[in-house]
């Protein structure tokens, strides 16, 4: 767990991305603000990457606790070693929790490791990770930043997820996502 402060941190964690990817240029793909509200669900096991509008066996995410995220508030479950067993078969993240284990049962074999942190700390994981958090039993919310990196030369396969609707509808499957006001590169390493 690395913790990541200051005006530095966005270059600073995408150039950690790149480095442990070995991949030479990331581009952001997205990010976004995760809150778990007051008794808010749990999320399901999921893998991020099959989400996006392109696939990479490299693609990475930063989780960062902007409040000190416990087993009691949801903080992330990750089942170790998934990415190199997971394709691009998902389950929604919705009320079956164990839908992701019905699609790739041989995950459900490995004990999964609860990934507490505090406000400050840091996880990077794979794309194709399997991950999920716990139910927020607390008064107070669980507050967290995500951004998700890509090689640079990730091409589109087809889903819009977060992209702008007249960016996604110029795009022709097998594009490079390469559209700098959109996607830049933020890290080399």
């Amino acid at each position: 767990m690395r913790q990541l402060t200051g005006t530095s941190a966005a270059p600073r964690s995408a150039n950690m991305a790149s480095a442990l990817a070995r991949q030479p240029a990331r581009r952001i793909y997205l990010d976004q603000a995760l809150i778990k509200e007051p008794y808010g669900n749990p999320t399901a096991w999921h893998l991020d990457n099959p989400f996006w509008a392109f696939h990479s066996r490299d693609a990475i995410s930063i989780w960062i606790a902007l409040e000190d995220a416990t087993p009691l508030n949801g903080c992330l479950s990750f089942v170790p070693g998934s990415h190199r067993l997971a394709r691009y078969d998902n389950a929604n993240i919705g009320k079956d929790l164990a839908g992701l284990f019905k699609i790739y049962p041989e995950m459900a074999e490995t004990d999964p490791v609860a990934v507490p942190m505090r406000a400050g700390d840091c996880s990077f994981h794979n794309g194709l990770t399997a991950h999920g958090a716990g139910a927020n039993m607390t008064r107070r919310r669980r507050i967290a930043m995500t951004a998700a990196f890509m090689p640079d030369g990730c091409t589109f396969n087809g889903c819009q997820d977060i992209l702008p609707t007249a960016y996604f509808e110029s795009l022709n499957v097998g594009d490079r996502l390469c559209e700098d006001t959109i996607n830049p590169i933020v890290g080399r390493a």
